[in-house]
């Protein structure tokens, strides 16, 4: 069972949600979203979040196909969480992340959020659901 805060991280090519979460208290909430680009600029803001909250390590979403294998995302994920885990020298867990971003957009609308307000927040969402799972396995 890991232990302390950790950081969730769900990558998408033009947005990043980042989840905060506590693995003592299997809790975990969404934070922000990041621009995924420039690469050093997000790398950047995630070291920075990870010190705000004196995190133990990241956990990542990696986007396997329906059927449990690897799709062509992964090698991305894999790639990312590499250099992560290099840049903030903490470690970085890769989890599961088959349909959380359709669970965060159902969680969104079941609470009355607008279109135009689910947008960004789906993306801080599924990092907290990656969080939960992780917490969970």
């Amino acid at each position: 069972m890991p232990e302390g805060c950790w950081i969730g991280v769900d990558p998408g090519s033009k947005y990043v949600g980042v989840a905060v979460g506590d693995a003592a208290s299997n809790v975990a909430s969404p934070l922000k979203v990041l621009d995924a680009r420039p690469e050093g600029a997000l790398l950047a803001g995630l070291r920075r979040v990870a010190r705000d909250h004196a995190a133990a390590g990241f956990v990542v979403g990696l986007p396997l196909n329906m059927d449990g294998s690897e799709s062509p995302g992964c090698k991305t994920a894999r790639t990312f969480a590499e250099k992560l885990g290099t840049a903030s020298k903490l470690p970085v867990e890769l989890v599961d992340e088959r349909l959380t971003s359709f669970e965060a957009e159902g969680m969104l609308i079941d609470a009355g959020l607008k279109p135009s307000e689910r947008k960004m927040r789906v993306h801080a969402v599924s990092a907290a659901l990656l969080l939960t799972a992780f917490f969970n396995a």
